[in-house]
């Protein structure tokens, strides 16, 4: 088992691991134990109150949630994404204890499936949209 993830920005690199003080600090933050908190991770507030709990174990330049804001603004500036430091809060999880591989599997597949299912909804509406745009242009409303 890995000690520990790394999350890499603007060419920094951050060890992710949450130790059990850090774990009861969160539980406490967010109000759930950690499992039932991942089912907010779409919320940049709860998934940044994550990272603040993984980067504080082993890093000193990161020591408020404003920091791990600033942290994920550079991370997108570089061509991140919010789906990606969700996947990789998962995989810290699992490298901490708290996470199974297989729970991690599932729980990757059942946010993978929310998206595509996100995804398709807004295509079909988008598809929608434009369909009926176009039959009012032709019909001169």
């Amino acid at each position: 088992m890995k000690p520990y993830e790394v999350l890499t920005v603007g060419g920094c690199e951050y060890n992710l691991k949450i130790t059990a003080a850090h774990a009861v600090s969160l539980e406490e933050t967010i109000g759930t134990d950690l499992i039932t908190g991942m089912e907010k991770f779409p919320e940049v507030k709860t998934l940044a109150q994550y990272y603040l709990a993984a980067v504080k174990t082993m890093n000193d330049s990161i020591k408020k949630v404003e920091d791990v804001y600033q942290l994920f603004d550079d991370y997108i500036l570089g061509g991140g994404t919010m789906d990606e430091l969700q996947l990789l809060m998962m995989d810290v999880l699992e490298t901490s204890g708290i996470l199974t591989k297989d729970t991690n599997e599932a729980q990757k597949k059942m946010l993978l499936g929310r998206r595509e299912m996100l995804q398709k909804l807004s295509e079909d509406i988008t598809g929608n949209l434009l369909e009926l745009a176009s039959s009012q242009t032709s019909s001169g409303k």
